[in-house]
């Protein structure tokens, strides 16, 4: 079977070559994180106080010492060490979710599948701060130390939110979380960026100062980098760096960088309006980040998520869209070549209407999209989302052989597919239904290697809320997805 990897939600989610069997190619962060930004689950009370922690079966806590998604798996990362989404090293892929309130929740894999009844359950950081009225989290998974277990980190979406944590991976699962000491930003992209094996972080810089700084695995239980590198290219006028996309654009084996600034609003309108003001493209290598390209608008390009779309090892760039009024599903790809980005082909698939649309209303909005061998034949499939569809209720499609594929092949799968515990049709007295169904992973969770599709609702409890409180698994096999599983956070608590 193809390697399977993905990019970070902000993941989160190395294609292709990457690391780890099981590991989809691609998953779409910024998508991700608007999904995730505060999914909801009712923690009990005296969850995460489990006395047996780190027993199997049951909810349990972290595991006091131990041994993550947004994490964005590359072409750069081929070594056979850790399974990027397997924090036990049992050899089934494990699901990590935001909740409620920055709570992240664990789900074990096993040879049935996701397992709700071995999970875990780690509440929000008590420092962490928010005047939002919730609390913005991304994930990121990396083999921190290079022990041989996926590592996860817990990133507030904004820095003065808080610091980052780490809990990490062991034979136990994952670990209580610990503060990633001297990491006073938010980090944005993790890689192999020297080409070593080794994963490393990339923290972004302010307006003043280094673009940002690279801290090289590996890096100590205390927080301790291998080495750092300060960026000093220059930033534009007024700007301040907003934005990365990691991959191994090149096939050196080596992750390089695009960062992208944004110009500060420094009228003060507070009218929200931010522009891009250039790109930086770094190449990875022996030593680290070098500048290779500067470009500014109107062409910066690198739009979409890096991933390994025709199995050549190196890092491309994919993206979904979905037009509720003329009702098209829009997937396209540049391909990348030895030269690097953007390079190669552009193609995609076009379908309109596409599978699972209902007659009615449909909005804008999409979800989290994925690259990964579905129905394991070596090729990447496309698994995309849009939570605006059939009148908020969501629907997510699947394109085998993203590659080669056309509208002919699309499959879909909405909460009426036949099968599929749920619906999108109001229950009597219930008032109307917002699912807002959205791809959340995309891993291998009964070792079967065939990727299965985990989506989520937000408001399947609660059609007010916007907390994703309901999971659905869709098994892969060769034709295609399959219902396997469903579960709510009630089962979580």
């Amino acid at each position: 079977m193809g390697r399977a990897t993905r990019t970070q939600v902000p993941s989160t989610p190395r294609a292709g070559a990457g690391r780890g069997a099981g590991r989809p190619f691609g998953l779409a962060a910024a998508a991700l994180a608007a999904v995730l930004l505060a999914a909801g689950c009712g923690v009990g009370k005296d969850a995460g106080k489990d006395p047996a922690a780190g027993q199997r079966g049951g909810t349990r806590s972290p595991a006091a010492g131990g041994s993550g998604k947004g994490a964005q798996p590359s072409a750069a990362n081929p070594s056979g060490a850790a399974r990027p989404d397997d924090f036990n090293g049992d050899g089934y892929d494990d699901l990590a979710a935001v909740v409620e309130d920055g709570t992240v929740v664990i789900v074990d894999g096993s040879a049935k599948g996701l397992d709700p009844g071995r999970r875990t359950v780690v509440p929000r950081s008590p420092d962490w701060t928010s005047t939002l009225g919730y609390w913005p989290v991304q994930l990121f998974r990396a083999d921190l130390d290079s022990d041989g277990f996926t590592d996860l980190l817990r990133v507030p979406a904004m820095e003065q939110m808080g610091r980052p944590d780490v809990l990490w991976g062991g034979s136990r699962g994952l670990g209580a979380p610990k503060p990633l000491a001297g990491a006073a930003k938010s980090l944005t992209a993790v890689g192999d960026f020297d080409g070593d094996g080794h994963d490393d972080l990339f923290l972004p810089g302010g307006a003043e100062g280094p673009e940002g700084i690279v801290w090289f695995g590996p890096v100590g239980r205390g927080g301790e980098p291998a080495r750092t590198q300060e960026l000093k290219n220059g930033h534009w006028p007024d700007s301040i760096p907003a934005g990365a996309v990691a991959g191994d654009f090149d096939g050196d084996k080596a992750t390089d960088l695009a960062l992208t600034f944004h110009a500060l609003d420094l009228e003060s309108e507070g009218d929200g309006d931010v522009q891009v003001s250039g790109l930086q493209y770094l190449k990875g290598g022996p030593g680290g980040l070098k500048l290779a390209e500067r470009r500014e608008r109107p062409e910066i390009g690198f739009r979409g998520t890096p991933a390994d779309v025709d199995g050549d090892g190196t890092d491309d760039l994919f993206s979904a869209r979905f037009d509720p009024t003329r009702k098209v599903l829009g997937a396209s790809y540049w391909l990348s070549t030895r030269s690097g980005p953007e390079t190669g082909k552009q193609d995609g698939v076009s379908a309109a209407p596409p599978p699972g649309l209902k007659a009615g209303l449909h909005y804008s909005g999409m979800g989290g999209s994925a690259l990964g061998d579905v129905t394991g034949d070596g090729k990447p499939d496309l698994v995309t989302s849009a939570t605006g569809a059939n009148d908020n209720n969501g629907v997510v499609w699947l394109v085998p052989n993203f590659l080669e594929g056309d509208a002919s092949t699309v499959q879909a799968v909405t909460l009426d597919s036949p099968g599929v515990p749920g619906s999108d049709t109001p229950a009597p007295g219930r008032g109307p239904t917002r699912n807002r169904i959205s791809v959340i992973d995309l891993i291998d969770t009964d070792g079967d290697r065939h990727l299965d599709v985990v989506f989520g609702s937000a408001g399947f409890l609660n059609p007010k809320s916007r907390d994703v409180d309901a999971f659905w698994v869709m098994r892969g096999t060769d034709d295609g997805v399959r219902y396997q599983q469903h579960f709510t956070t009630a089962d979580l608590r």
